[in-house]
C-alpha cells in the first residue's frame, strides 16, 4: 500500500487541502490519502479548535471521495505533535507501507526548525509543494511537485474571507457550531462597535427564545445587523447603487441595513431570507417579520447603551409584536429629528 499524508491542523479544512490530496492522486499514484490532523502543533502559538469540530469537519470535506481517510493517531496520543514520532508509529502499526508526507512550501521553510528532519526523510518520502507559486530551496531530500494555486489559507477562513473556498457542509457546520463567527465581525467594525454586536446577538437570541423563535437564526440576524457599518461611504454607495439605487434618498448612516444584507449573503454565504430581510429593515423598522422586529428591537434596546432599557426589554420578551410597536414610535421620533 502506498499512503500519502497530509498533514496540519487542518482550522478549518478548505479546498487548498483537497486540492493538494487530488493532486497527490495523480501525481505520486499512491493508493490512499490520509489527512493527518494535530492535536497540538509545535510550531504553532495559538490555541486550535477542539479536535472534536476539526474532526467533523474533516470528516464532512473528505467523505464523497473513498479514496481519502482520516487518521486520528496524533488526536489519540495527545500531546504535542511531532512528525518523527507519527511516522514511528505508523511504521510499526503498518511496516509493509510506502508513506508519502506532503507538506507546503510554508512548512519546507521552517523544516530544519522540526524535531529529527533527517529522520523523517528516512521513514517517509517527503513532498513539498508550491505556494504562491514558490518553492524554496532546501538540502534534504525533498520532492518539489507543482500544482495550480489556491489562493486560500486556514487564516483566511478563520475571519470570514475566501469562504467559497469551503465545502458547503463546512460552511454549514461552522455555522452550526459557531465557529470563527466572532471574529468574521470583529476583524471588520471597531471595538466600540464589536462589542456592541455581540450584546445585540445575545439580546436577540434572549427575545427569540422567550417568544419561541429560532434562537440559531436570532443569533445570526444579531452578530451581522452592522456588518457595514464600518465600511467607507464612496464604497458602501457602490454596493447600494448595485442592488437598491431606490434606496440611496436616505442619508449614509441608514444604508449599511441595506448593504450588510447583500454581504451576509454574498461574502459569508448566508442566504436566509429572514436573516437577510431582518439586517435589511433593522436600521428603520420597515418589516414585521418577527426577526426583523427582533433585531430591531435589540438594536435599538442594547444595555450597552447607557440609558433604562430593561421595562421595554421585558415587553419585548413578554410579546415581540408588541414591543416592537411601542418601540418604532420612539424610533421614529428619532429619525425624524436625525435623518
Amino acid at each position: 500500500m502506498r499512503v500519502a499524508i497530509l498533514g496540519g491542523s487542518f482550522d478549518p479544512i478548505h479546498l487548498g487541502h483537497i486540492a493538494i490530496a487530488e493532486n497527490a492522486l495523480q501525481q505520486l499514484e499512491v493508493d490512499e490519502i490520509w489527512f493527518l490532523p494535530s492535536h497540538k502543533t509545535p510550531l504553532k502559538s495559538r490555541d486550535l479548535t477542539s479536535d472534536e469540530d476539526r474532526l467533523n469537519m474533516l470528516y464532512l470535506a473528505t467523505e464523497d471521495n473513498p479514496k481519502f481517510k482520516v487518521c486520528t493517531i496524533e488526536m489519540e496520543r495527545q500531546g504535542i505533535s511531532y512528525t518523527v514520532d507519527t511516522l514511528r508509529a505508523l511504521k510499526e502499526i503498518y511496516p509493509a507501507y510506502t508513506f508519502y508526507w506532503m507538506i507546503g512550501n510554508d512548512q519546507l521553510e521552517q523544516f530544519s526548525a522540526w524535531k529529527e528532519p533527517d529522520e523523517i526523510c528516512k521513514l517517509a518520502h517527503v513532498v513539498a509543494y508550491n505556494r504562491d507559486g514558490k518553492i524554496c530551496k532546501t538540502s534534504y531530500p525533498i520532492q518539489s511537485m507543482y500544482m495550480k494555486d489556491v489562493p486560500v489559507s486556514s487564516s483566511d477562513i478563520r475571519v470570514g474571507n475566501k469562504l467559497n473556498y469551503l465545502n458547503p457542509k463546512v460552511l454549514d457546520y461552522i455555522y452550526d457550531h459557531r465557529l470563527y463567527v466572532k471574529n468574521f465581525v470583529k476583524t471588520r467594525v471597531k471595538e466600540k462597535r464589536y462589542l456592541h454586536t455581540l450584546s445585540v446577538a445575545k439580546l436577540c437570541e434572549e427575545i427569540a427564545k422567550a417568544n419561541g423563535l429560532d434562537v440559531q437564526k436570532a443569533y445570526y440576524v444579531g452578530l451581522f445587523h452592522d456588518i457595514a457599518k464600518s465600511m467607507p461611504v464612496d464604497e458602501m454607495a457602490k454596493w447600494m447603487e448595485i442592488i437598491c439605487p431606490e434606496n440611496m434618498h436616505y442619508a449614509y448612516g441608514v444604508w449599511h441595513g441595506f448593504v450588510g444584507s447583500e454581504i451576509v449573503d454574498r461574502i459569508f454565504g448566508i442566504n436566509d431570507f429572514q436573516i437577510k430581510n431582518a439586517i435589511y429593515h433593522h436600521v428603520l423598522g420597515t418589516s414585521d417579520d418577527p426577526y426583523a422586529m427582533v433585531v430591531f428591537c435589540a438594536d435599538k434596546l442594547d444595555p450597552l447603551r447607557g440609558y433604562e432599557v430593561q421595562p421595554m426589554i421585558d415587553i419585548c420578551k413578554r410579546n415581540i409584536y408588541e414591543g416592537f410597536y411601542l418601540e418604532k414610535e420612539e424610533n421614529a421620533k428619532y429619525v425624524k429629528e436625525h435623518y
